[in-house]
């Protein structure tokens, strides 16, 4: 008890500042843990087939190729990459997370198959339409699990942060 006391008065007992995720450039692979990320760009799209938009709202699109490097499928893949700074969205997480090549919604990514996918967020038709975007890139550790004693994907955490000029893709 006497040193958790000392400690905290050292400082100890202060949480730890997280360091800034480091900047890549589009089209760059980032580790994220059971995951290799790579952003290839955002753009706004009006309605889409088969997916429903809030009225006076519009989607906000960030497009990544995402690979499980895990050996067993995974369905946690919508955590992968988050926006900050854009304003209006409806949700802090993606809506809709799909697959390019045929606008299906995986419910899970398999090992060594790269997928292009759309993260699609929600956005209030009225905000000013951004010209750059900043994109994170969140990975998971590796670990013993201290409660189950299994090794698991744990302690989210930002692992890259790009900055992807937007294209405005809406009809007319």
């Amino acid at each position: 008890m006497a040193g958790l006391a000392a400690s905290g008065l050292f400082g100890g007992l202060d949480p730890v500042a997280k360091p800034e995720a480091p900047p890549v450039e589009v089209g760059k692979v980032v580790d994220g843990g059971p995951w290799d990320v790579t952003v290839t760009g955002s753009r706004l799209v009006g309605e889409l087939p088969g997916l429903t938009l809030g009225d006076g709202r519009r989607w906000f699109a960030v497009l990544a190729t995402v690979e499980n490097t895990d050996d067993e499928s995974r369905d946690d893949f919508g955590d992968t990459v988050s926006l900050t700074g854009v304003d209006g969205l409806a949700t802090e997480k993606p809506r809709y997370v799909l697959v390019l090549r045929d606008a299906s919604r995986p419910k899970y990514l398999n090992p060594g198959l790269p997928e292009k996918l759309a993260f699609l967020w929600e956005q209030e038709a009225g905000q000013p339409v951004p010209t750059r975007v900043r994109v994170q890139v969140w990975g998971k550790t590796y670990r013993l699990d201290s409660i189950g004693n299994t090794m698991e994907w744990l302690d989210p955490e930002r692992r890259a942060e790009i900055e992807v000029p937007v294209e405005d893709r809406r009809a007319g």
